[in-house]
């Protein structure tokens, strides 16, 4: 999937560069919220050899957490529904 970027004028989307992409496309639109970040945002990403050690490290250090069989089922369960 590609990420296009662009602002609402006029009830429309107006994209920042042109996207390439066949006319009848269908697209999904979600409002960009800068102020509710899930993990690390885009632009602060560790993009050197050492800072991209460092952040594999931290994330090994990420202890699982154990499913209920109950609940294995249900992500399974999940997951097979969402494939097309």
């Amino acid at each position: 999937m590609i990420a296009l970027k662009g602002i609402i004028q006029n009830g429309q989307v107006k994209l920042s560069s042109p996207a390439d992409l066949p006319d009848g496309t269908e697209v999904t639109v979600l409002p960009h919220a800068p102020d509710k970040w899930l993990g690390i945002p885009d632009d602060q990403w560790p993009t050197t050899p050492e800072g991209i050690a460092q952040l594999a490290t931290r994330m090994d250090r990420v202890e699982p957490f154990d499913m209920t069989a109950a609940e294995e089922a249900e992500i399974d369960a999940w997951r097979r529904r969402r494939q097309p």
